[in-house]
């Protein structure tokens, strides 16, 4: 049975080098394209170390007061912050971290290269607060009160931000295909 987020935490509070291991293993994927969808690539790398910097240094006084997870991206969500401050704008990158399947055909690999092309260019397109809360809902798997907790809006700002954020997504990728239908024919 798989050990949760709160009880690694609290192991490797307790000096267990291989429950920080595990939760080190559970996340990264997830808040290394959290920070690589919202600032420019040669900053995630110190961004992505910094997080987990911060989690270490706090894990003395770390206290269960809800999900890890939402812990985590707190503390993302604060050295986000931070950055925006430091360099006086809101950059995005929108880049990817997943390749095309290889086992796929040439075709197949374009057209999954060529959609996660749009996918970003739409992502980059959207408001930050907005781009967070999707990045937040969709990469991370945060509820809507998780959510809340970590950027320090209301469960209803939160949704809307998410509903604005997808109905734009929608609009953006479907004003692509359209145009791409046009420039066919």
């Amino acid at each position: 049975m798989a050990v949760d987020d709160d009880e690694l935490m609290t192991r490797y509070q307790a000096g267990n080098a291989d429950a920080f291991e595990t939760l080190y293993s559970r996340h990264k994927g997830p808040l290394y394209r959290y920070f690589l969808r919202q600032v420019p690539r040669e900053c995630v790398d110190d961004l992505f170390q910094e997080a987990w910097l911060r989690i270490v240094n706090s894990a003395p006084r770390y206290v269960r007061r809800g999900a890890f997870r939402s812990y985590l991206y707190r503390i993302a969500h604060s050295i986000l912050v931070d950055f925006y401050r430091r360099h006086r704008r809101m950059q995005t990158n929108g880049d990817d971290v997943d390749v095309p399947d290889p086992g796929a055909g040439p075709a197949a690999a374009h057209e999954q290269t060529v959609l996660r092309e749009r996918l970003a260019a739409a992502l980059r397109s959207l408001p930050p607060p907005q781009r967070e809360a999707f990045l937040l809902h969709q990469e991370a798997g945060l509820t809507l009160e998780q959510i809340a907790d970590v950027v320090g809006s209301s469960r209803e700002t939160v949704k809307s931000r998410l509903r604005y954020a997808t109905a734009r997504l929608k609009r953006e990728l479907r004003d692509d295909d359209a145009e791409a239908m046009e420039r066919s024919a």
